[in-house]
């Protein structure tokens, strides 16, 4: 039994010892750990700093393609509240008299409303009606020939990165191209 003590009080010597002598310094396992996983770590930031902008941007253009779709909705198949809007008293805009078929009346109060560039409420106005707080629109309707009926650029306004819709509608009889930008 006395013999087994002394085996187990060496045993317990030798191991701290063991760790006593190791104390400071490194080695090669430990080195070896530490740059695969600072290396690892950099290659994967790398690749998250890569990936993420080009998600940010298609996150963006979603996001503005439909906004267009959805003005493009109101333009060609609503007739705006209330039905017999025009420039000085309008909640919503739509073109249409009935969906796809759009109204020349309607049409001739839209670009009012459009080259109205002093009054900028009513800009801001006409921006709201379609959900478009912070972002340019333009609205051009030409028929099939490119020939031009209207292009609504409120305040002169330029789109940058936009999206574009182009629907097909009948405007008095005649087939013609409404085409959203928003950006």
């Amino acid at each position: 039994m006395m013999k087994n003590k002394v085996c187990n009080y060496e045993s317990e010597k030798r191991i701290k010892l063991m760790v006593t002598n190791f104390k400071g310094q490194v080695n090669i396992y430990f080195i070896i750990s530490t740059i695969l996983f600072v290396s690892l770590s950099i290659y994967l930031i790398s690749i998250i700093i890569e990936i993420y902008p080009t998600h940010q941007n298609d996150i963006s253009s979603d996001v503005w393609y439909s906004k267009a779709y959805s003005v493009s909705e109101l333009l060609i198949k609503d007739s705006g509240y209330p039905k017999d809007w025009d420039e000085t008293n309008f909640e919503r805009i739509g073109l249409a008299s009935e969906p796809y078929s759009l109204n020349s009346t309607k049409i001739n109060e839209f670009e009012k409303i459009c080259n109205s560039t002093t009054n900028l409420t009513k800009i801001q106005k006409f921006r709201d009606s379609f959900g478009l707080e912070n972002n340019n629109l333009v609205v051009e309707i030409n028929y099939l020939n490119n020939t031009n009926i209207i292009k609504c650029k409120p305040t002169g306004e330029k789109v940058g990165a936009t999206a574009r819709i182009k629907r097909i509608a009948t405007l008095n009889n005649k087939f013609v191209e409404v085409i959203v930008y928003v950006g």
